[in-house]
């Protein structure tokens, strides 16, 4: 095998990346229909074949013995902290659920790895068409998926979940959940904001992911939207590919970055919230509760400290690995930052590294990708102060993005992933055109 495969699974990563999202925003109705026939597991096929080109893509990488960071921080992942979570005790089914959880975050990556970075990024803003007349029409019309059951594998699980923030419905749209269609908007929203478009364009994609994320009642992405415009005020301020460009993006992000730490520390330190009354369903009741018990009882899991304050617990020892295999112990962590840390220790300092490394480079050769690139990270840090993320698909792949920038910036400008047959001619690696 010659030259750089990478470029040959772009297409492979793209179409598995499409049926993901597709699962993802049309979860409800797509669930729903399959129940009819008795073929709800098809459901789950978009995660499968997101798994299986992840591996391919790590396998063929190595056995190609190509020095490629994605590649091998993959196959050190898992080389290291699933045998790791084994050690500890846990299950075999939970480590491989744990890292079951991870595979949206994988083939974010991936996709950077491949050059298909332009395509992804405006799949995720396509979602704005299917989430926000998702959300509006279960505004109007009693929707019969959600909150109607069904059965997989002995589990019971709602097509679409049903529930209420002091007497508000919280509508999910067309998805799953209303977090999910918040997430979704939230990502797409900001997608489109930085493009370029008229104002007036701008303006009413603003207004309606607003209207569209306070019908959800989720909080994070409500304020993901609602700065949005200020951050690319902020952003817009200095010239492209500039050094204060690049020092009022650090800034932006290192603030977010700290609130994303420091809410989970200070709580874990004692520090508490009084919630008293609330407008609507906005209220400090949900941070209470998160300061309170959940992140508190989350870091709660790495007693002992050693080696738990370095290496974490390993694939499956906080989230969704819980929920199923050890219910006794569960916590959903409710912050990236701390979810992160529970899972690999010290390890969680990449979110840093993922955030920060490769952006000058980016911003220097290629200033409208930085630009999709700073309101990514932007989205990610709002919603990871109220969620872990990684367990939610469009922000788990935003991060997963976020990671592959940092593994590999000439992916992203396009001086990475050439192809076989321009190899073959020019007789080593021809920068990749990649368009914005």
């Amino acid at each position: 095998m010659h030259g750089n495969p990478a470029s040959w699974f772009r297409m492979p990563a793209l179409w598995a990346l499409a049926l993901l999202l597709a699962g993802d925003a049309l979860g409800g109705p797509l669930r729903y229909g399959l129940a009819q026939s008795g073929l709800v597991a098809v459901a789950y096929l978009p995660a499968l074949i997101a798994a299986l080109v992840v591996i391919a893509y790590a396998a063929g990488q190595g056995a190609c013995l190509r020095a490629d960071r994605t590649a091998i921080a993959l196959g050190l992942a898992v080389a290291v902290y699933w045998p790791y979570a084994l050690a500890l005790g846990r299950a075999p089914e939970q480590a491989a659920f744990g890292g079951y959880t991870f595979i949206p975050f994988c083939l974010g990556m991936v996709v950077v790895a491949t050059g298909g970075l332009g395509a992804a990024l405006a799949m995720v803003a396509a979602l704005w068409w299917i989430a926000v007349p998702g959300v509006f029409a279960s505004a109007v019309v009693d929707l019969p998926w959600i909150g109607a059951s069904y059965e997989i594998l002995g589990v019971k699980a709602q097509f679409a979940r049903a529930w209420s923030a002091f007497g508000h419905e919280r509508l999910p749209g067309f998805s799953r959940a209303s977090y999910t269609a918040a997430n979704q908007i939230a990502a797409a929203c900001a997608l489109l904001l930085v493009g370029q478009r008229a104002f007036p364009a701008r303006f009413a994609i603003w207004g309606a992911s607003l209207a569209a994320v306070w019908l959800t009642t989720s909080k994070a992405p409500l304020v993901a939207v609602a700065v949005m415009p200020f951050v690319l005020l902020l952003h817009g301020r200095a010239a492209p590919a500039t050094e204060a460009r690049l020092r009022i993006d650090r800034l932006v992000l290192a603030v977010l970055l700290l609130a994303l730490v420091a809410l989970p520390v200070s709580a874990w330190l004692g520090l508490r919230l009084s919630a008293s009354g609330h407008l609507g369903f906005l209220s400090f009741g949900s941070l209470g509760l998160r300061m309170a018990s959940v992140w508190p009882g989350a870091l709660a899991l790495l007693d002992p400290p050693w080696p738990r304050l370095l290496l974490g617990l390993g694939f499956g020892g906080v989230g969704a690995g819980q929920a199923y295999f050890d219910p006794a112990r569960y916590s959903a962590a409710d912050n990236l930052f701390v979810f992160l840390f529970v899972t690999f220790g010290l390890g969680a300092l990449f979110l840093v590294w993922a955030v920060f490394r490769g952006n000058r480079r980016i911003a220097l050769r290629a200033p409208a990708r930085a630009s999709a690139l700073h309101v990514v990270a932007v989205v990610v840090l709002i919603l990871g102060m109220m969620s872990n993320v990684v367990e939610s698909v469009v922000p788990a792949l935003l991060l997963g993005i976020l990671a592959g920038k940092a593994l590999d910036p000439r992916a992203v400008t396009g001086e990475a992933a050439p192809s076989p047959a321009r190899d073959r001619r020019a007789g080593g690696a021809a920068p990749l055109a990649v368009r914005v």
